[in-house]
């Protein structure tokens, strides 16, 4: 718990309100995607992987996607800001566990350059990191959860 404190001081520590949103050292996280940024932190750091979301400049955005069926993308370059874009419309409807799954699966891309994995067993998605497109059915519960982030961090 002082753990998961002490990250929240320390990405807090080096923000400053802009519009209600969060501005840490230049990078813009919007407002209600920096609780799903910190227990990504947090989750990581639980698995024993020390997550610098600043050191990587990965920014956060609700936006409207017009791609069909996307609720979030991950864009990076070696020479830019790495960005996670969310879909406002997908976003406002979502359960507070689909909005950690998203993120979560997002940052995957952007933080921890995982490719998509559509791995299986009895059907199941057995990654948080699944495309979208395959026939596994995604079972990210409360119960399967600890199970999905401990894949993700691996």
């Amino acid at each position: 718990m002082l753990l998961i404190f002490s990250t929240s001081l320390l990405i807090m520590g080096c923000a400053k309100e802009n519009n209600e949103n969060l501005v840490i050292e230049d990078l813009f996280i919007d407002e209600a995607l920096v609780p799903y940024f910190e227990r990504f932190v947090a989750e990581g750091m639980i698995r024993g992987q020390a997550i610098d979301l600043v050191e990587k400049r990965i920014e956060g955005f609700l936006m409207d996607i017009e791609e069909a069926n996307v609720a979030g993308q991950c864009s990076y370059s070696t020479t830019s800001t790495r960005k996670v874009n969310i879909d406002r419309t997908y976003w406002n409807s979502a359960t507070d566990l689909e909005k950690e799954f998203l993120i979560f699966h997002e940052l995957g891309h952007c933080y921890l350059e995982r490719s998509h994995s559509d791995a299986q067993q009895n059907s199941n998605c057995i990654s948080i990191m699944h495309s979208g497109t395959s026939d596994c059915r995604l079972r990210y519960t409360a119960t399967s959860r600890g199970d999905y982030l401990d894949e993700l961090f691996e």
